[in-house]
């Protein structure tokens, strides 16, 4: 395999994967998977118990086996050379390390085992090779830097190429921010919002917009979705940055359909802005003010007119994710008469400058130069256990809009920068905020 010094021998990152297939055939034992590996009744089964395969382990940690079927059979008569697999926060960096999925000798069966913590919640995505989509090797003359920025390309482009979710997890898709299916790993320990438990799928009972916006000045036309739940006027208005995610998300609206029901969220109009792709999404959400300036001017003018929500800022949420996160804060910071609640989710607090860990941020110079007179704003600040290069700044971000005078709550999950994650802490969040408007 031509695949450079990221997967050679030693190097690819198969921590523990690469079991002996007495240890394997120990896996498919204890989940009572008896027939022949590679055949049709050893798929059949695997196919009942869902994967991937989970042994208990007595020190808070599960065994982890995951699979892949190759769809044209075994070595001797397939193009797959290597199936790689992304589990978040949790293998390295692909510009890094690479992680692979190893073939079962004379089987369609390929196989990876890791360990986690019994309370895991995460996402993984599965990227099968064939030997034309194998990564690029690393020349004597090119530099680290280079050779890192075409791995990425590489890694990028087989996303797009053959990225798919577990077809055999049981559990449905989901999507990332860019539309992209992703599986996902809930360990029986996670705490998860109990909506996401909760798997059946009703018809939305809310009311229901949905419209293409176009801006000249932005340049970007997009997907716009409102949503109420419940009745009345004057209401709570919840603005989701990355919307598109949320919106397209199934069960979504049912989800806040029931928090209303149970009177968990007060009756609401939530408003699903699409971030449309990466480029725009990077100009937009990153502490611009043009972007927020044409959405009070015309985008909440024309959602005003479909649902009476209430334009006071103590009634009206922003809430986003990553960058979604940052300009979530931005907008309250720079526009306090119409946003004054803020749920960021592992914001982007380093921005501008990608390497910064210390606290020393763009905006969060912006807020320890607005001590002390951000008492009118609530905000709740999320992040990741597992998100080692975030922790600092929204930790840094937290300490300056305290002393701002903010209201400001600290929360921190058991998980990484991923939709999953923020999909359940959403729900919590969104919970706590509507406490105090």
């Amino acid at each position: 395999m031509n695949a450079g010094n990221i997967m050679n021998s030693g190097t690819v990152a198969e921590a523990s994967a690469v079991m002996q297939e007495s240890a394997l055939r120990q896996v498919f034992s204890a989940s009572d998977i008896t027939a022949v590996p590679g055949s049709d009744a050893f798929w059949k089964q695997i196919k009942k118990q869902g994967t991937p395969l989970l042994t208990s382990r007595a020190d808070n940690q599960c065994g982890i086996t995951f699979l892949w079927r190759d769809p044209q059979g075994a070595e001797n008569c397939s193009p797959y050379k290597a199936v790689f697999i992304d589990v978040y926060s949790h293998t390295p960096h692909p510009t890094r390390q690479l992680t692979s999925l190893v073939r079962l000798s004379g089987t369609d069966v390929w196989y990876w085992q890791t360990q986690l913590p019994a309370d895991w919640l995460g996402s993984y995505v599965l990227l099968p090779a064939k030997n034309t989509q194998l990564p690029p090797a690393k020349s004597a003359q090119q530099s680290s830097s280079d050779f890192s920025a075409a791995v990425r390309g590489w890694w990028i482009n087989l996303l797009q190429q053959s990225g798919q979710a577990d077809v055999l997890n049981l559990r449905a898709p989901h999507v990332d921010g860019n539309g992209r299916e992703l599986s996902a790993l809930i360990l029986p320990g996670a705490a998860v919002h109990a909506q996401l438990r909760d798997e059946k799928c009703l018809p939305a009972q809310g009311k229901l917009h949905h419209w293409r916006w176009h801006n000249a000045l932005l340049g970007a036309e997009r997907d716009v979705w409102c949503y109420r739940c419940g009745t009345g006027r004057d209401l709570p208005l919840v603005i989701f940055l990355d919307g598109q995610r949320w919106a397209r998300s199934k069960g979504f609206f049912t989800q806040l359909d029931a928090l209303t029901h149970n009177g968990e969220f007060p009756p609401a109009v939530y408003l699903f802005i699409d971030s449309v792709s990466s480029d725009v999404r990077s100009r937009e959400l990153t502490c611009n003010s043009a972007f927020w300036l044409m959405l009070q001017q015309e985008l909440l003018a024309d959602a005003q007119r479909l649902e009476a929500f209430s334009t006071a800022a103590q009634k009206t949420i922003v809430a986003g994710q990553s960058f979604g996160g940052l300009a979530a804060l931005y907008a309250a910071l720079n526009w306090p008469q119409r946003f004054g609640n803020v749920l960021s989710q592992s914001g982007s607090f380093w921005w501008p400058d990608v390497n910064e860990e210390a606290g020393n941020g763009l905006l969060t110079r912006h807020v320890r130069s607005s001590a002390p007179v951000l008492s009118e704003l609530n905000v709740e600040l999320q992040i990741g256990c597992y998100e080692d290069s975030m922790l600092g700044v929204n930790h840094a971000m937290h300490d300056a809009l305290n002393a701002a005078g903010a209201h400001v709550s600290f929360q921190q999950f058991r998980g990484g920068h991923d939709w999953l994650c923020w999909h359940s802490e959403l729900l919590s969040g969104l919970k706590r905020l509507f406490s105090v408007i």
